[in-house]
């Protein structure tokens, strides 16, 4: 055999071993990799895009876990949407999982191929109905204390007996803010809530917010509340911070437009 011909069959022996090591480490892969992948119900709020076509819903996963997926199935009449979760494999079917050390709670989003419209919003495990809150009748703050900017953690001290993550009987969706996230120091919380319809007054220190008659509550820890009705929404303003004052509250209220 000539000597060219003896260097090609040499490249080709070693292409050959080189796309069997490739096989061999995908096939490996898929063998060693025993994640158990599974679909659970959507039990938060679900916001909808002014468009129609992004979903978003809150999260909460554990340390156990990857970041979950929101997935959505769509069909002509029809769409439904599942939390996609991945348990590592490394971790036993019986382990006590905790939360995922601060960042184990985001909101995630979905994108339909065509806007939702007439179609039927459902959970896909539970295949409960869900009304989504439209996001064109969100309000805004005007006016946010020095510090704060627009978060994708669902709340500052996340709850998850509480909305946003145990959807409410009616459209219901809350922003947060956070104060000097990640930067050590002093930080704070503030979230604003909007639900479809009346809710009952509550305790608290009588207040004007536009006009309309309000509540303003203080907890034991930081925390203070103000709650008012306008334009078909309950909408509820909350802080846990021991820097913001109730007028600054008020202030913040005062200044939410659509």
């Amino acid at each position: 055999m000539a000597q060219k011909g003896k260097r090609r069959l040499r490249r080709m022996i070693w292409a050959a071993a080189a796309l069997a090591c490739l096989v061999a480490a995908v096939a490996g892969w898929a063998l060693w990799d025993r994640s158990h992948t599974y679909d659970t119900s959507v039990p938060g709020d679900v916001l909808i895009s002014s468009d129609g076509r992004t979903l978003t819903t809150p999260a909460i996963w554990t340390g156990c876990e990857d970041r979950p997926r929101l997935v959505a199935h769509e069909s002509t009449h029809t769409v439904s949407l599942a939390l996609e979760r991945k348990r590592h494999s490394s971790v036993p079917k019986n382990a006590a999982c905790i939360g995922g050390g601060g960042d184990d709670e985001r909101l995630l989003t979905a994108t339909l191929s065509q806007p939702l419209g007439a179609r039927t919003l459902s959970d896909a495990v539970s295949h409960d109905i869900i009304t989504p809150f439209e996001a064109s009748r969100l309000d805004r703050p005007r006016y946010l204390p020095k510090g704060y900017a627009l978060s994708d953690r669902p709340l500052g001290p996340g709850d998850v007996t509480k909305p946003p993550y145990q959807r409410t009987r009616v459209p219901a969706w809350t922003v947060t803010y956070l104060r000097n996230p990640g930067q050590g120091g002093d930080t704070g919380s503030l979230s604003i809530s909007q639900i479809t319809g009346r809710l009952p007054d509550g305790p608290g220190t009588p207040v004007s917010v536009h006009g309309h008659p309000g509540h303003l509550k203080h907890g034991p820890l930081d925390e203070q509340s103000l709650t008012w009705y306008v334009d078909g929404c309950t909408i509820d303003v909350e802080a846990r911070d021991r820097l913001l004052s109730g007028d600054e509250l008020v202030k913040v209220a005062d200044q939410l437009s659509p």
